[in-house]
């Protein structure tokens, strides 16, 4: 009768499908591959401008009082070319709904105060939600240290290979479930996103990285997008916060 105590869906929905295709199905993963098909990328970009009718791009109040999320990755200290980026993310207004990715800002060369103050603007044109900032650096968590001061909501993420990994997958569901949306003019999103690359560790696990060696700033608005729509949690897809 075989075994009924797993179920083949259940493993699909806790590993990525690069896992489940190297671990269950015994296929190798390129080291290097990108994380996100391109085609799927691409796929996803609409013209907001006759697609999002509620969208006013150039009103004080874009949104009008209709709540975003925000994702911070914070500028590096690296020497590598790093800059902060921030993504604005209008969430589902209902259940399994898709996200709007309605601006994107990248910073450069900026102390951790001004990218502190970046944000703050955010907060008063838009009606923000949640805020999650990259602290992994030593400016992350000194822009965090600020921002938490007028955003007391505002929420810190670790950057581990757990961590990325959970961003990553998250993502890769909203991409497949068709529930994500970008303005077409904002190609260097897709740029950023195509940068995310899938890393095999020594130990077999398969992790997430970006190439830095692109003139992309290691896809930085990508994990500033992913920072905004992990608000809502992988397996929580009908729990949107309206």
């Amino acid at each position: 009768k075989g075994w009924k105590l797993t179920r083949l869906d259940e493993i699909q929905d806790e590993n990525s499908e690069d896992e489940f295709r190297n671990l269950y199905m015994c296929e190798f993963v390129r080291d290097g591959e990108s994380a996100f098909s391109l085609n799927l990328l691409i796929g996803c970009g609409v013209d907001g401008y006759d697609d999002w009718p509620d969208w006013k791009p150039f009103a004080p109040r874009p949104m009008g009082n209709r709540p975003v999320w925000v994702g911070y990755d914070a500028n590096g200290s690296t020497g590598n070319g790093d800059s902060g980026a921030l993504c604005v993310v209008v969430p589902p207004a209902v259940p399994g709904g898709r996200f709007r990715t309605i601006e994107t800002r990248q910073v450069q060369g900026l102390e951790f105060e001004e990218q502190a103050r970046v944000i703050e603007d955010i907060t008063l044109k838009y009606n923000v939600q949640h805020i999650g900032i990259d602290v992994t650096g030593g400016n992350g968590d000194a822009v965090y240290q600020i921002v938490k001061k007028f955003f007391p909501a505002a929420v810190p993420y670790n950057f581990t290979m757990a961590s990325k990994r959970a961003l990553v997958m998250k993502m890769l569901q909203v991409i497949r479930a068709g529930r994500w949306e970008y303005d077409r003019g904002e190609r260097e999103l897709v740029t950023a996103f195509n940068a995310v690359r899938k890393i095999k560790t020594q130990g077999g696990f398969i992790t997430y990285d970006t190439d830095r060696s692109r003139g992309v700033s290691h896809g930085d608005l990508a994990w500033a997008n992913m920072l905004a729509i992990i608000n809502e949690p992988l397996g929580d897809e009908d729990g949107a916060v309206k």
